[in-house]
């Protein structure tokens, strides 16, 4: 049976069993997210009911939201498809699709658009494939990443996930042993190898990055001979090397002008040792250096949230509330946008499933 004739047939069945008008009925399935199945209920009215006008009125108005739908939708998909996003730019086209499916030019280029992400994945399956194969796990890493860019949604990236996590991990386990073992015993040289090794495969693992910050101090010390100070000693547990290691990190990342990703860094080092005092000092230091950027990271996210750009929204937001975490504003138009997000993720999941109504945006009357 049709969507028409299935509509047809329950405004039938509702009217004979006198508990309901057609626009009453229409507007419960309104309420209950079938928009689709409510316009069908609308248009099964006769001109010559009562109902005639209230259900013309509605029909223009759902379509009307349709209408937007659609423009943030195909917005969405071109921001998308500009940042090689190309899963989810098909999605967004498909939903406007869903909506207008009389679209040819929008139907050509959606086609067109999956055509070229199956060409993409399959050649970088490829390029992961032989790299994982040849043992380069640091280049099979990068072709996963693009993967995941063009296709966050395929299941079959799990396992090769999995497989290259765990060679990954295997390796890297390996060469910190070897590490630890070289540094306990005092080959301070193998040691830095075998950390440096680390970083080649695991670029932001702490406690390679704390070791040989330890490294480079008793390195130093060695070359300045004697002092008065008594010579460096391994700290007491694992948690205060690791905590070191992303303290060094945030020190890096401020060097090389990413000053958010430092704050991240300080910020887990102080979860892992509350009492380091560079860590403490270096995010006080951090947070009053860009505390006049706060206003505008607000605005910037508001401007992006504007244009559909969530997860740019999102981004600015929460570098707002790295540097002020106690701002209100910033808390509820990240919660806001989170919402929205995980209304997205569920029509990603069930494409065919009605669309979502739109959270207001930021700042907008009564939005605030």
């Amino acid at each position: 049976m049709t969507r028409g004739r299935i509509a047809c047939a329950a405004v039938g069945l509702a009217l004979a069993l006198g508990c309901t008008t057609p626009v009453e009925l229409g507007e419960r399935r309104y309420r209950e997210g079938d928009r689709l199945g409510a316009l069908e209920i609308w248009r099964q009215v006769d001109a010559d009911s009562l109902y005639y006008d209230a259900a013309r009125t509605r029909i223009a108005e759902v379509e009307n939201e349709f209408d937007q739908l659609v423009v943030r939708y195909k917005k969405r998909a071109r921001y998308y498809e500009r940042r090689d996003r190309l899963a989810e730019s098909v999605v967004n086209y498909r939903l406007a699709l869903e909506l207008q499916p009389g679209d040819r030019e929008a139907l050509l280029h959606v086609q067109e658009l999956a055509r070229r992400l199956d060409a993409r994945k399959r050649e970088e399956k490829e390029r992961f494939d032989a790299a994982f194969q040849s043992g380069d796990l640091p280049l099979a890493r990068g072709h996963l990443d693009t993967l995941r860019t063009l296709d966050p949604f395929d299941p079959r990236l799990q396992a090769d996930d999995r497989r290259l996590d765990d060679s990954l991990r295997e390796s890297v386990d390996a060469l910190l042993v070897a590490g630890r073992t070289s540094f306990a015993s005092g080959r301070h040289a193998s040691a830095e190898k075998s950390f440096q090794s680390v970083l080649a495969l695991d670029p932001e693992n702490g406690d390679a990055r704390g070791y040989l910050a330890y490294l480079a101090t008793i390195r130093a010390e060695e070359k300045e001979g004697p002092a008065d100070r008594p010579p460096t000693t391994l700290p007491a547990s694992r948690r205060e090397i690791r905590a070191e290691g992303h303290y060094r990190n945030a020190l890096r990342a401020e060097r090389d002008g990413r000053p958010f990703a430092a704050i991240r860094y300080s910020l887990r080092a102080l979860r892992l040792n509350p009492e380091h005092g560079g860590a403490r000092r270096h995010v006080a230091a951090l947070r009053a250096q860009l505390s006049p950027e706060v206003s505008a990271l607000i605005e910037d996210g508001r401007v992006h949230y504007e244009e559909e750009e969530l997860e740019s929204a999102l981004d600015a937001w929460r570098r707002a509330l790295l540097i002020d975490p106690g701002n209100e504003k910033a808390q509820e138009y990240v919660a806001r946008a989170e919402r929205l997000l995980q209304n997205l993720e569920q029509l990603r999941d069930d494409p065919a499933a009605q669309p979502v109504p739109r959270v207001a945006a930021p700042g907008a009357q009564g939005g605030r």
